[in-house]
């Protein structure tokens, strides 16, 4: 099983080639823009890496937000053409839950507990959900939802001893002492990587389905707004 994975969503893009579960070839650049220019040649480069051809592929891997508008868009409309053009299966997946994945990777086997994850939405909001860890396993305890910063302790209880994503840190100055006392901050990637979005899809090959069936995952509406239109003095006479 040969699986293409890629991301866009946030301020990151990256791809990844993952074969079985192994990872064959992965790129991860850090940026905000240019990332329609640079998903599907990042696509190209990993698969070149890894030996693969496009043909070959047996499904494509993406995230389906939360995350900004366009990058989320740009993500899912390069994973549907290629799904499409290839006849294969798409596998769709939340920036919270892959980095929620790749900060329960950073933990003692043994931990058992919640990892938060939080993303910068800006406008003085994050994207939050809670996951509940056992033998290493994670499932939701709460559904994705935009959180104003000045209500995020209301939803940081006391089972929740890890927190994880880009708003991590702004986390940090909406929480009271006592609570971030006992909450660890790991130091892992906190945007969702190709990588884990490939090892992910793996064990969700069996459910995938076609390209309509994964859509975005947008928590607000958009920033932008349509204007109002012109009303001239001449069109009521």
């Amino acid at each position: 099983m040969i699986i293409l994975a890629l991301d866009s969503a946030l301020s990151s893009c990256s791809a990844a080639v993952i074969k079985d579960d192994v990872l064959l070839s992965d790129v991860f650049e850090d940026r905000l823009r240019g990332q329609a220019e640079r998903l599907l040649p990042l696509c190209q480069q990993v698969c070149t890496a890894a030996g693969v051809t496009f043909d070959q592929l047996d499904a494509i891997a993406v995230t389906r937000g939360p995350g900004t508008f366009t990058g989320v868009r740009i993500g899912l409309a390069a994973a549907k053409g290629l799904a499409l053009a290839l006849k294969v299966p798409l596998i769709g997946m939340t920036t919270l839950e892959v980095v929620a994945h790749q900060a329960a990777n950073a933990l003692e086997p043994s931990f058992a507990g919640q990892v938060a994850v939080a993303h910068d939405a800006r406008r003085g909001e994050v994207y939050y959900q809670s996951f509940a860890v056992a033998n290493g396993a994670l499932s939701a305890v709460s559904a994705p939802m935009a959180v104003p910063l000045n209500v995020v302790a209301d939803h940081v209880n006391d089972n929740i001893k890890v927190i994880a994503g880009t708003g991590a840190g702004l986390l940090r100055d909406h929480l009271p002492e006592k609570v971030l006392s006992g909450l660890l901050f790991p130091d892992v990637q906190q945007q969702p990587t190709a990588a884990m979005i490939g090892h992910m899809a793996v064990g969700r090959f069996s459910k995938a389905g076609s390209s309509d069936t994964v859509t975005p995952l947008y928590l607000r509406a958009p920033d932008a707004i349509a204007a109002a239109p012109i009303t001239y003095p001449f069109q009521n006479q």
